[in-house]
C-alpha cells in the first residue's frame, strides 16, 4: 500500500513538471510567434509606407507657377500741346532807345466811317488836321510815347482828310512830313509820315512860332485851311513878358491865316507859368488844353 502511494506521488510529481515544462514551451512558442509577428510587421511596414508615399507624390498634380500679372498700360489721352505764350515785355514810355529807329510796317488803306481825329484822348469830328509837336532836347525820353499817339491817330484818318505833321527843334529847324500843303490820308502818305516820325531825334531848344506860322498858312488842294491843330510842347523857356508876347504873335497869325482854326494845346509837365500860356492859346480859340504827367 505504501508503495503504491510513493509511485502514485512520483507519478504526480513528473506529471507537474511535464505541465509545467509543456506550459513554458507552450508560453516560449506563443512569445515567440507573437514577437516574430511583429517583427515582421514593423519590418514590412516601412517599405510599404516608403511605396505609398511615393505613390501619392506621383499621383498628385504638378504644382503649376503662378501666372505672371503684367501692370495693365492704359492708352495715355493725346491732350492738345499747351504752349505758354511769351509775357510782353513793359513798355517804359520816358526812358526809349532814342537812336534805334524801327522799320516802319506797310500802311493798310482802310476808309473809316468817321471823319473823327485823337490826338492823347482829345477828339474832334474834322476833315483837315495839323499837328505841331516840340522835338527839342528837352523832349528826350518823351518822345516815345509822343510817337505812338501820333501813329495812332495818323492810322484812323480816312482819305476823305487832309493831314500835315511839323516836328520843330533847335533854332527854326523844322521838319514836316512833306511838302507845304495838307495832304490826304491815303496809305503812301500815311505810310511816308510814319517813317518821318520814326526818324526825327529830339534836340536843340524850344522856338515853337515858327512852325505855328507854318501850321496857320497852310491850305489844301482846294485852297481851305487846318480845321484843327494840336499844338504839343513840354515849355517855352520864356520870361512873363516874352510869355505874353508869343500868345499875341499867335493870335495874330490865327486871326490873318486861320481864323476858323481851332488849336488843342497839350502840355508835358509844363511849369506853372508855361500851362497858363498854353491854357490862354487854347480857350482863345475854342479849343482845350490837356496837361500830360
Amino acid at each position: 500500500m505504501m508503495k503504491m502511494d510513493l509511485r502514485h506521488g512520483k507519478v504526480c510529481y513528473w506529471a507537474l513538471i511535464f505541465s509545467v515544462a509543456a506550459h513554458s514551451v507552450t508560453l516560449a512558442v506563443f512569445t515567440g510567434v507573437k514577437l516574430s509577428g511583429r517583427g515582421g510587421e514593423e519590418v514590412s511596414s516601412q517599405p510599404a509606407l516608403r511605396l505609398q508615399m511615393i505613390e501619392r507624390v506621383v499621383a498628385e498634380p504638378v504644382a503649376k507657377p503662378k501666372p505672371r500679372v503684367e501692370p495693365i498700360v492704359r492708352p495715355e489721352s493725346k491732350q492738345p500741346a499747351i504752349v505758354a505764350e511769351p509775357r510782353p515785355e513793359p513798355v517804359v514810355a520816358d526812358s526809349p532807345p532814342e537812336s534805334i529807329s524801327e522799320a516802319s510796317k506797310p500802311v493798310v488803306e482802310t476808309t473809316p466811317q468817321s471823319d473823327e481825329v485823337e490826338f492823347f484822348g482829345q477828339k474832334s469830328r474834322v476833315q483837315r488836321v495839323c499837328y505841331v509837336v516840340d522835338c527839342s532836347g528837352s523832349m528826350y525820353g518823351r518822345m516815345y510815347l509822343v510817337r505812338e499817339q501820333l501813329k495812332e491817330s495818323i492810322l484812323k484818318l480816312n482819305s476823305r482828310q487832309g493831314f500835315f505833321v511839323v516836328f520843330f527843334m533847335e533854332g527854326q529847324t523844322i521838319v514836316t512830313s512833306g511838302g507845304e500843303t495838307l495832304t490826304p490820308a491815303t496809305a503812301g502818305a500815311k505810310s511816308a509820315a510814319l517813317e518821318l516820325i520814326e526818324s526825327v531825334r529830339p534836340c536843340g531848344s524850344t522856338d515853337a512860332g515858327h512852325a505855328l506860322q507854318m501850321a496857320m498858312r497852310l491850305k489844301d488842294a482846294s485852297g481851305k485851311g487846318p480845321e484843327v491843330i494840336y499844338f504839343l510842347t513840354d515849355g517855352f523857356d520864356l520870361d512873363p513878358a516874352s510869355s505874353r508876347a508869343f500868345v499875341e504873335k499867335v493870335n495874330r497869325l490865327r486871326s490873318q491865316h486861320a481864323p476858323a482854326a481851332i488849336l488843342h494845346t497839350i502840355g508835358f509837365a509844363p511849369q506853372p507859368q508855361d500851362r497858363q500860356m498854353l491854357k490862354h492859346l487854347a480857350q482863345n480859340t475854342g479849343g482845350a488844353f490837356i496837361e500830360i504827367n
